[in-house]
């Protein structure tokens, strides 16, 4: 993800912290520093102890971390629970509205996806439930009192709450929550994997419809978070309900598959002007090529639309292909799954991918967006 810097690793998992997540950390800082409110008889924030306001914002920095560090575990015990079953987990990044585990792919096999979605809130409601046992049992708080034991129940009825409702609320059935995913495994024990998912999100947006409604009816008394969350809840949804489409669709099909190949690959050489490649595009309809002096000599580069733009007209005549092509070329095995290649464009925002093969670098075609929209819409009729 864009602005997010890696602060560690847990597992081999590289752990991201986003802006956005800075950003809430220091505002939920001010607010437990600030105040002291109760909320099933927990008393949340330090602002009304009796005690410098120094020492009032150590006390909520250190329950706003412990809090965070939780949300981290979180996400660890998902990535746990699929790494058992053979799933690579890119990153954890923590950002504003939570945090997110970048798994490569969940198991489509309900159980599977039931027990990795279940890990996560799970963890939650048991760190929630102990805190808010140890809570009462060492309780009561009294929110004034400039004591040792006040300061560190309010900090443990902070985590306990907060636990409570992140783990209730991942339970929402509806994606991009755990709740919608278990949903959908449950639909697809007794159904097709894409008809599980439309099902699912059916109702999650259905959740979102009503959510929103309700923070539409409250907006002047804190409905506007119900309304941004049931955005969020409706757009996952769509989201998530593209990506599978997506993925079942191309499940199977391999690079080669699609791929246009050499010979029949267009080529430019490296000496040619820009206006003789704007040329070439007019005719090929191709908004990227490779650059070769040769079909089969090594690609030099890569060299799209986008580059020839930057350039201004009356200078395209006399520059050359090789003075604004990319020299880094993002390449990709034939025998690689469709579904990756994909990805891998989307994530590097590509229109195409040279296909080599990995010992000898030599090329062996080139796989574009068109293809794999033509392949999922033909592919679409039949699933």
């Amino acid at each position: 993800m864009k602005w997010s810097i890696q602060i560690g690793s847990i597992r081999g998992i590289p752990i991201k912290l986003h802006l956005s997540f800075l950003i809430i950390l220091l505002f939920v800082i001010w607010i437990f520093a600030t105040n002291d409110f109760p909320i099933l008889g927990i008393t949340i924030g330090f602002g009304g102890m009796n005690i410098s306001t120094g020492l009032k914002y150590l006390l909520s920095t250190i329950a706003s971390v412990l809090f965070f560090a939780t949300l981290l575990f979180h996400e660890l015990s998902h990535s746990v629970v699929a790494q058992r079953y053979g799933v690579n987990i890119k990153s954890i990044t923590l950002f504003v509205i939570g945090g997110v585990a970048q798994m490569e792919d969940i198991p489509k096999e309900p159980r599977m996806e039931a027990k990795i979605s279940a890990a996560g809130p799970a963890l939650s409601l048991s760190i929630g439930v102990v805190s808010y046992a140890i809570y009462y049992l060492f309780g009561p708080v009294s929110p004034a009192g400039a004591t040792f034991k006040n300061a560190a129940l309010i900090v443990i009825g902070i985590i306990a709450f907060y636990n409570l409702l992140l783990g209730l609320f991942n339970l929402i059935p509806a994606f991009p929550m755990d709740g919608g995913r278990l949903l959908r495994a449950a639909f697809a024990t007794r159904m097709p994997y894409i008809d599980a998912t439309k099902r699912a999100v059916a109702v999650g947006k259905s959740f979102a419809f009503a959510m929103g409604l309700f923070g539409l009816l409250t907006f002047a008394v804190g409905g506007l978070w119900l309304l941004l969350i049931a955005l969020f809840i409706y757009f996952g949804g769509s989201e998530e309900e593209k990506a599978t489409v997506v993925s079942v669709t191309l499940e199977g099909v391999k690079v080669r598959d699609l791929m246009t190949r050499v010979p029949n690959v267009i080529y430019v050489p490296p000496d040619w002007t820009l206006e003789q490649l704007i040329d070439v595009m007019f005719k090929t309809k191709h908004m990227g090529y490779p650059v070769q002096e040769r079909i089969d000599s090594p690609v030099l580069g890569v060299v799209t639309f986008s580059d020839v733009q930057k350039i201004p007209a009356s200078e395209r005549a006399t520059t050359r292909i090789e003075d604004v092509m990319k020299r880094e070329i993002t390449s990709i095995p034939p025998d690689a799954d469709a579904f990756d290649a994909l990805k891998l464009m989307s994530s590097r925002n590509l229109g195409r991918l040279m296909v080599m093969m990995a010992e000898d670098g030599e090329m062996r075609g080139i796989v574009s967006r068109t293809d794999f929209v033509r392949a999922i819409q033909f592919r679409g009729i039949y699933k």
